[in-house]
């Protein structure tokens, strides 16, 4: 019977739903991470009858039984998390729109919304994953303290000098459509050809780079509750439609012995 498949797609799509709610509730305290909602659409229709009766009558609608739904995207949403407030001189967050740009150990660009930054032993701006940040910024050993402006200038003070020394600005880009960015995991995203080519960022643009603070995920936990509790009741009706649809089966199949 139709119903079979038709509920049997209903509850594929949900199962896909709560897999992404719970990615997106496990996440909640992951720095910089932006939550990920699901598109559905309904699959094609049978037009058993159209609306058409003769020259002279018209009916007001069509008979057409729908085969289900699916998956067709997932979209991630790119709103600002709450910026908190660590006081390490390394850490940046991005108070608007913007990525990070970080370089991969084979020379690939990545970027990233996670300004958690340190020192490696070459004396390098790098990501707690190792990652060089573009575009290759030295702290200097000597360095009596760093600061990072919102323009994303980096400069270091010494404590024999009385002027600052300029180490660089961290590279900002934007995309024309974040949605295009590929997830790789790990906080970083990968540029493809639906994101565009990432976009330099200026001051005028509204980099503002803030030092000393991190961005939180944009989790609404309460939201995602709401979200998991409606897609589970909807597994569960469908999954009721496959058990009535069996039953109807049982009965056909007995009518006809």
């Amino acid at each position: 019977m139709k119903a079979l498949f038709t509920a049997a797609t209903g509850m594929t799509a949900q199962q896909l739903q709560i897999d992404s709610i719970a990615n997106n509730l496990a996440n909640v305290s992951t720095h910089g991470f932006k939550k990920v909602r699901v598109s559905f659409e309904d699959l094609v229709y049978q037009n058993q009858r159209n609306g058409e009766i003769s020259n002279e009558a018209q009916r007001p609608g069509h008979l057409e039984v729908g085969s289900g739904v699916r998956v067709v995207s997932t979209s991630r949403d790119f709103t600002n998390g709450t910026l908190q407030h660590t006081g390490n001189r390394f850490d940046v967050a991005l108070a608007d729109r913007g990525f990070f740009q970080v370089e991969t150990p084979d020379g690939q660009e990545r970027y990233t919304r996670v300004g958690t930054f340190g020192v490696n032993a070459d004396g390098e701006l790098v990501t707690t994953a190792g990652l060089r940040v573009s575009p290759g910024i030295e702290i200097p050993e000597n360095a009596a303290d760093i600061i990072i402006a919102e323009d994303g200038s980096v400069r270091a003070a010494f404590i024999d000098r009385t002027d600052t020394v300029s180490l660089g600005t961290l590279e900002v880009v934007d995309f024309s459509n974040p949605n295009g960015l590929r997830a790789l995991g790990g906080n970083l995203y990968a540029s493809t050809a639906e994101s565009g080519e990432p976009i330099p960022m200026e001051a005028e643009d509204g980099l503002r780079v803030k030092q000393g603070f991190l961005e939180g995920s944009n989790i609404d936990v309460a939201e995602e509750l709401v979200s998991m509790i409606m897609a589970q009741r909807s597994f569960e009706l469908t999954s009721k439609v496959v058990e009535a649809a069996d039953e109807t089966f049982q009965v056909v199949n007995h009518l006809k012995r």
